[in-house]
């Protein structure tokens, strides 16, 4: 599957889930939850299924070795986070969202022959910081968009050490997200559908001397996320 249709099956989801429950929100008869948004403090847990990868920058080492080719491939993972909602103003609130999220990031190194698959897997603690802006609430529903930065660390890296001979990642991020999503209130709680993009500004390579570090002078992820929180 390539990474276009990976994108595709992602937001065919995140349409799909956010249609059905549209339909079921839109009860003219009556307004769940109505003093719901005038608390101060929300809290709540969220599930969420990434698609991610690397973006790579070669080196002039790649063009003068003999690799044909270095190709970041992408992969599905999921993730588990909690909530703390902090309102700002009727159409503004403060997010932090302490998340674990599993991950599997692969790089393919062809040769003329032959190729290599260098994949790194990694559990990471992540703790984005977003400002969430809300449109006006129409019944039971309202549309809203996120935008802030996550910092990420590696749980458990200092007990994993790689061989030279791999290719590997620093033990750390730092992102910019943003995405859109709507909020659905129900009798007893707000669930919220969410696509979110992140993208990695750190340089994530570690330098080592192989054929794998010396090829790439950069390598940053980005990450397509769909959330469904529920406060």
């Amino acid at each position: 599957m390539n990474v276009w249709m990976k994108y595709k099956v992602l937001v065919f989801l995140f349409v799909q889930l956010t249609s059905v429950f549209v339909s079921q929100a839109q009860d003219p008869r009556w307004t769940n939850l109505p003093t719901y948004d005038d608390k101060t403090l929300h809290y709540g847990f969220s599930l969420g299924m990434n698609n991610t990868g690397f973006k790579i920058r070669e080196s002039n080492t790649y063009f003068s070795d003999s690799l044909t080719s270095i190709y970041p491939k992408r992969t599905f993972g999921f993730s588990l986070g909690f909530i703390v909602n902090l309102r700002l103003h009727d159409h503004f609130d403060l997010r932090l969202l302490p998340t674990v999220a599993f991950y599997e990031r692969s790089v393919q190194y062809s040769y003329a022959n032959s190729f290599e698959l260098q994949t790194l897997e990694s559990t990471m603690l992540e703790f984005p910081l977003l400002l969430k802006y809300k449109s006006q609430r129409r019944r039971n529903s309202r549309m809203y968009l996120v935008g802030g930065f996550k910092g990420c660390i590696e749980a458990g890296s200092k007990k994993r050490e790689r061989k030279q001979t791999e290719l590997r990642a620093n033990n750390y991020d730092f992102t910019f997200d943003w995405g859109v999503g709507f909020d659905f209130y129900f009798q007893l709680f707000k669930f919220s559908p969410e696509i979110r993009f992140s993208h990695g500004i750190v340089n994530m390579l570690s330098q080592d001397p192989n054929i794998y570090s010396e090829s790439l002078t950069r390598m940053s992820t980005h990450t397509v996320t769909i959330y469904l929180h529920f406060e």
